[in-house]
C-alpha cells in the first residue's frame, strides 16, 4: 500500500500502480505470535494448526515448571480469544501460584 487517503487507496501490483475509491477503510492488523523460545524451552503445544500452547488453566502454568504464560500467547494462532481485558487475570492466578509453592 502507497497511500490512504479520504477517497481512494494506491496500492501497488503486478500491473503496476492501482488507485481505488473507496468509502472507507479499515485498519486491521494481523498478528502472529513467536512461538521459538517458547518451543526452545521445551513448552508443549497441540499438534494442529492452531498450536495452543499446553498450561494449567487453573494456575497459568505450562508443561515447565516455574514458566507461565499470559495474555494473548494462551490461544496459539486462535489470538483472537485472549486480550487484555479479558487476559488480566492471569498475573493474578500466576502470583497467587507462585505464593503457595
Amino acid at each position: 500500500m502507497n497511500e490512504i487517503s479520504e477517497e481512494t487507496i494506491t496500492i501497488n501490483t503486478e500491473n503496476g500502480v492501482e488507485i481505488l475509491q473507496n468509502d472507507f477503510v479499515l485498519a486491521l492488523t494481523g498478528y502472529k505470535p513467536n512461538f521459538t523460545f517458547l518451543e526452545k524451552i521445551g513448552v508443549e503445544f497441540s499438534k494442529d494448526e492452531k498450536k495452543i500452547p499446553s498450561y494449567n488453566e487453573e494456575t497459568m502454568e505450562t508443561n515447565i515448571k516455574g514458566v507461565y504464560l499470559a495474555g494473548v500467547i494462551c490461544g496459539g494462532m486462535e489470538t483472537h480469544k485472549w486480550f487484555i481485558e479479558n487476559s488480566r487475570i492471569h498475573a493474578k492466578m500466576i502470583v497467587q501460584n507462585i505464593l503457595r509453592s
